[in-house]
């Protein structure tokens, strides 16, 4: 014998299947709203294009800013040593 299935169309048939995605977006303590919060708070990673604009934006910005390395000291340091020379010899 065969089983019969449930129906919607059986007699006694209780829609239980919870709170609609409205209803459930609504409440601020749902798992949905809670991740679709998530989701629009997400950091956006910027594209390639986007982070050089960046680079540039932020380099062009200080131009004269000294490079804190030893070779640019070095070089400093040297042009600086040439320049006394050339006064001095003058």
């Amino acid at each position: 014998m065969a089983r019969i299935k449930k129906s919607r169309k059986a007699t006694g048939f209780i829609d239980n299947s919870g709170p609609s995605r409205s209803e459930r977006l609504a409440d601020p303590e749902s798992y949905d709203s809670r991740r679709r919060k998530a989701q629009a708070e997400k950091k956006k990673n910027a594209s390639v294009y986007e982070k050089q604009r960046q680079d540039s934006a932020s380099s062009g910005d200080n131009p004269s800013a000294e490079r804190k390395t030893r070779l640019a000291d070095k070089i400093r340091k040297l042009n600086e040593d040439k320049k006394v020379q050339d006064d001095s010899s003058d």
